[in-house]
């Protein structure tokens, strides 16, 4: 309706702005043309590596296989590597227990007579240190090598399909092979180096997320890309550290306790597979392109609002329409009289049947 420059220059340049941004940001750059599935998938790894280490506290000197380094195996597709043990040779007999503190001789529970020393613990029959010192081992497990070998199927967009580490090489490969150290080097936010968790230990989330086309990878390789993140400092920052302890019974009177200090790696795979979709392009241009209204909206409030003509845009934009309000009540007045009239008329035409009875009826007595 009006042909000014500068409102037709503005409405098109915010349309032409926003179509961009719907095409390139929404449609190609978020990924507005695919449909997207989520998926989990499995892990399984192989360790290999050892280690060679002297006592620190008395005289010993240790060989350590792949097998003693990640003993036990806690979970499936999970590692544990060790970095410190402390060996601990006991016997039966009466003694301290460093397990049950106690203040009164009530707090002390086991077999004979227990008492609470002057050290805040119990003195009960349980196993005892034979040695006053015990065998520590540091080892030099950093260049343990892990082999994660993930696996994991979008079933929705590639049923028949299964997407692994393993293509096209069946064998660890240098991308797929990564030492302990390595792994610490991969921790966001920050690196970490060995030589600073092997004296408490660790523990370490590894996630493996695909994020696969599935019209792209239809023929290709499609790897996961690896994040590694620390969880012992996010569960409690005070208390940091992994380690457990485990027994090798000698003879029912003799064993040796194991205090073992490491580095827990949590293997997870997870995914997205990504497949080009109709109905999903439609869906995203339909809800995006509701954004080009905004043109009208700043256009119409440029030319309102602001412009310098804005009382002639007004003037031609708008119909004041008659004020009808006078004639709606003498409407209502008509419509109020109306209903007297009808009802004058239905008390003549009363009237009028009235007579027309009497009529009647003079006429039959006469008769």
């Amino acid at each position: 309706m009006f042909l000014d420059w500068k409102l037709g220059v503005t409405y098109w340049s915010i349309q032409i702005g926003m179509a961009i941004v719907v095409v390139g940001y929404v449609l190609l750059y978020c990924e507005g043309y695919v449909a997207f599935e989520q998926a989990k998938g499995s892990v399984v790894t192989h360790v290999a590596g050892d280690a060679l280490s002297i006592s620190q506290s008395k005289p010993g000197t240790r060989y350590f296989s792949a097998e003693d380094l990640t003993y036990p195996g806690l979970e499936n597709g999970n590692v544990f590597v060790a970095t410190r043990q402390t060996v601990h040779k006991q016997a039966r007999g009466i003694c301290e227990d460093p397990d049950m503190p106690c203040v009164t001789d009530s707090d002390c529970t086991g077999p004979g007579d227990s008492v609470c020393t002057d050290s805040g613990l119990c003195r009960t029959y349980h196993w005892c240190d034979v040695e006053e010192a015990p065998e520590i081992y540091e080892m030099a497990a950093d260049n343990l090598q892990i082999w994660p070998r993930s696996f994991i199927q979008f079933v929705k967009h590639a049923p028949t399909k299964i997407f692994t580490t393993d293509y096209p090489n069946e064998g660890p490969t240098a991308g797929t092979v990564f030492s302990v150290r390595q792994l610490l080097a991969m921790v966001d936010p920050l690196p970490i180096h060995y030589e600073e968790i092997s004296m408490l230990g660790a523990i370490f989330e590894v996630g493996l997320r695909w994020e696969c086309n599935i019209f792209i990878y239809r023929k290709s390789k499609c790897l996961p890309q690896i994040h590694v993140r620390r969880l012992d400092t996010l569960f409690d920052p005070d208390n940091i550290g992994y380690s457990f302890k485990y027994a090798e019974y000698v003879d029912e009177e003799h064993r040796v306790e194991n205090k073992v200090n490491g580095v827990r790696f949590l293997f997870k795979t997870t995914g997205v597979g990504k497949k080009f979709s109709v109905s999903s392009t439609i869906t995203t241009l339909s809800t995006a392109g509701t954004i080009l209204s905004l043109a009208i909206v700043v256009t119409d409030l440029l030319l309102t609002k602001v412009s310098r003509h804005r009382l002639r845009f007004i003037a031609r934009k708008f119909e004041n329409t008659p004020d009808f309000s006078d004639y709606i009540e003498d409407r209502e007045v008509r419509m109020q009289y109306k209903v007297k009239l009808i009802e004058v008329d239905k008390a003549e035409q009363a009237v009028v049947d009235e007579e027309a009875k009497w009529m009647v009826r003079f006429y039959e007595e006469n008769v």
